[in-house]
């Protein structure tokens, strides 16, 4: 090397000479000093660089991490969500196969307690017609049943046999207005007089014999009479569920219900009464003759202090 040599020419700015010997300084110590210069020398240089990666490296690894959990917890919620639905599915079909099983237990307790035979029968469908109360059953002459027979439920009277084909048949519910059914109160055999339908959709009319002295109170039991033949003797029909308060006239509207909701019945059963034509023809001959009957569904002389009382 010539005796010329310089490091820097005249126009080198100083802070890059200061930076340059700073450099040179700093490998010779690392090079040359002693441990404590390595120490601080890796302290100072080092540590940042070394903590830098390994954040950038913790960052990359948890971000990918994160993602690949929220990918498998998507995956998981989606087959979630079908399990709850077929769960869904599985107990709306539990449940109806629970109120089926109920209604056949109730159509055997049915069974069990009459003291007629019985055909048991399921509703198939509603007669769409706004002026009848008609259900249509999938027994008919073939399973044995005949026109005019009586058909009930586990809670009562539903109505009776109006129309019979091989193997359905139509009944005509006690909601009809052309129905009549014979009862009395249970509390009191001696009220008497007939069931109809009223023209208030679910509502029933009552026709009671001496009216003037009747004996009825509110949440009393209507129950078939079974003086006519065709109906056998107490099975619940209706109940008296409002005693309106007296009208200047002494007379008190009455509010009668049907003893179940007609319309959502799936089970039923037909009674197998005997000399059917014949009960059926003194049904009707009783039911025309109470339609003289002029005042349905009111009490008469029945005072304000009596109702009170009650």
């Amino acid at each position: 090397m010539g005796d010329n040599y310089q490091l820097f020419r005249r126009t080198t700015p100083d802070w890059v000479r200061l930076a340059v010997a700073s450099v040179c300084a700093v490998v010779m110590m690392s090079v040359n000093g002693p441990p404590l210069v390595h120490q601080f020398l890796s302290y100072v240089f080092v540590t940042p660089v070394q903590r830098t990666v390994h954040w950038a490296r913790t960052w990359v690894a948890d971000k990918v991490v994160h993602s690949y959990h929220i990918e498998t917890l998507a995956h998981q919620n989606q087959d979630l969500v079908a399990q709850n639905q077929a769960y869904a599915i599985r107990l709306q079909a539990l449940s109806k196969d629970e109120t089926e099983n109920q209604a056949l237990r109730a159509q055997l307790g049915l069974k069990n307690t009459t003291a007629y035979p019985i055909v048991s029968a399921q509703v198939l469908y509603q007669v769409l017609d706004p002026y009848v109360r008609k259900l249509v059953l999938d027994a008919g002459s073939n399973n044995g049943v005949q026109l005019g027979q009586p058909v009930v439920a586990a809670d009562g009277l539903v109505g009776q046999i109006t129309d019979v084909q091989a193997n359905n048949s139509e009944v005509t519910l006690i909601t009809d207005t052309k129905v009549n059914v014979p009862v009395r109160v249970q509390r009191n055999p001696s009220v008497r007089g007939f069931i109809s339908g009223d023209k208030n959709e679910g509502f029933l009319e009552l026709r009671i014999f001496n009216q003037e002295n009747t004996d009825l109170l509110k949440d009393d039991l209507l129950v078939t009479s079974g003086l006519d033949g065709l109906y056998p003797a107490n099975i619940p029909v209706a109940k008296v569920t409002d005693i309106a308060p007296a009208n200047a006239e002494g007379r008190s509207a009455i509010t009668i219900v049907p003893m179940m909701h007609l319309m959502a019945l799936r089970y039923v059963g037909v009674l197998q009464i005997a000399n059917i034509e014949q009960m059926k023809a003194r049904s009707d001959a009783q039911a025309e003759a109470a339609r003289d009957n002029p005042v349905p569904s009111t009490l008469g002389a029945r005072t304000r202090e009596q109702y009170t009382k009650n």
